[in-house]
């Protein structure tokens, strides 16, 4: 173990409240000050996740509607906010309709995708109590490109988390899933479509798997969700994923990614209204009576339902397929372009907005160091080593530009002009 002086993050050392209030203005400047140095939360020249830009008008809807209710607590919403109960309703309404639900499906709000995936492993872990009864040492299965939230619910909760090997196309490899089944499993994970690759998992097959063996099969479609509906009807093939599919379980949607809502807003979707007894916590040991929740989260700003609210309502499917058009676009301009460049290969075959390419000619992280001293700003993967694009509305505009640096860069790394400092990649810090 590392001494306490020795670690990185000095900037954790203790400190002090002021011992008197500041004035506002200089405590704002202050702000503006430390902030000037932050990459802005979304750019034409920026591709890492996390800016979801759905245009300027969206985002003041999604902001104001957020101001309307910060200040109003969402764990107290069936008792004195019943605005926000409303909300619920209608946004996990909309959910189960666009992943296409039984009439007796069911859902609840979580603050983000990866509460979601949390609250699914739960779920599911409670559910095989009942239905799994000889998984001794529970188990679940989990492709190689899907989110680590799987794990991290595995490890919090003393499950085994089996992750699975890479396969071709960059989708889970049912053959193996179906091998590595055994009387401890009680839970297969799928992607709809993965965050590294973009390449949807063969969900049709893993649910039959889940049917034939009686486990819960839960689809990750937190990227998806706001992607593949109107894709669909825009003429695009969208492989099947949702609840038309028998076997699946549950599935996750984040609302603030494509669908516009201020962070964090994500829904976990089950088939069955009845399975939210596995979902809930419910405790009354205490002097205050009953506590009981779906999900995690405890206190919660009811800005982000409000958010949620105001822009489905705002937007339509009219302005959702305008806005999915638009970027589905974009990302075949991208592909058409990094794939006439000789050298270059795309990982997979993308199905929503999120881009994977490498090389097996030259050092891919060199034209992204390249890249960078360009001031575009990507993110990698290492697993194939890759350059990761993340697409939204702003990019449409930059393509021709991006393409023209990108053959300059590969370019000069070819000539041995720019070789890579880091080999490493990050999700996040």
């Amino acid at each position: 173990m590392k001494r306490c002086e020795d670690l990185a993050d000095q900037n954790m050392s203790n400190s002090q409240l002021p011992p008197h209030g500041r004035n506002w203005k200089k405590v704002k400047a202050e702000i503006k000050s430390v902030q000037k140095d932050d990459a802005p939360w979304y750019s034409e020249r920026m591709f890492i996740g996390g800016s979801y830009f759905g245009g300027e008008e969206v985002v003041k809807v999604a902001n104001e509607a957020y101001q309307m209710y910060i200040n109003y607590n969402g764990l107290y919403a069936t008792k004195v906010f019943p605005s926000l109960v409303r909300y619920e309703r209608d946004i996990v309404g909309t959910l189960l309709g666009m992943m296409n639900a039984p009439n007796c499906a069911s859902g609840s709000i979580t603050t983000g995708g990866t509460e979601s995936l949390i609250m699914a492993v739960k779920t599911a872990h409670a559910w095989a109590h009942d239905h799994r009864s000889g998984a001794t040492e529970p188990e679940i299965l989990i492709p190689h490109a899907a989110h680590p939230a799987f794990d991290k619910t595995a490890h919090l909760m003393g499950i085994k988390a089996v992750r699975m090997p890479q396969s071709d196309g960059f989708r889970a490899d049912v053959e193996a899933m179906g091998r590595a089944i055994n009387a401890n499993t009680i839970m297969l994970a799928a992607s709809a479509p993965s965050y590294p690759f973009g390449v949807t998992d063969p969900i049709p097959e893993i649910a039959a798997l889940s049917e034939k063996h009686g486990l819960w099969l839960h689809v990750d479609a937190c990227h998806g969700g706001f992607i593949f509906p109107f894709a669909r009807k825009l003429g695009y093939s969208i492989p099947d994923y949702d609840f038309a599919v028998p076997g699946v379980t549950s599935i996750s949607v984040d609302v603030h990614k494509l669908g516009y809502a201020n962070k964090g807003v994500s829904t976990l979707l089950l088939r069955d209204a009845n399975l939210e007894t596995y979902q809930r916590y419910t405790f009354d040991a205490w002097p205050s009576g009953t506590y009981s929740t779906q999900n995690l989260m405890g206190s919660r700003s009811g800005g982000g339902l409000a958010s949620a609210w105001a822009v489905l309502n705002y937007l339509g499917e009219e302005g959702y397929l305008e806005r999915v058009g638009e970027i589905l676009d974009t990302r075949e301009r991208f592909l058409a372009g990094i794939r006439r460049i000789d050298g270059l290969e795309i990982w997979g075959e993308p199905q929503a907005y999120l881009i994977a390419f490498g090389s097996n000619v030259f050092d891919i992280f060199a034209v992204d160091e390249g890249m960078a001293e360009r001031g575009w700003m990507g993110s990698r993967l290492q697993d194939p080593p890759a350059i990761h694009l993340f697409l939204d509305l702003s990019h449409s505009a930059i393509v021709d530009e991006y393409l023209h640096d990108l053959a300059e860069v590969v370019r000069v790394v070819k000539s041995g002009e720019i070789q890579s400092r880091e080999k490493g990649a990050s999700y996040s810090r």
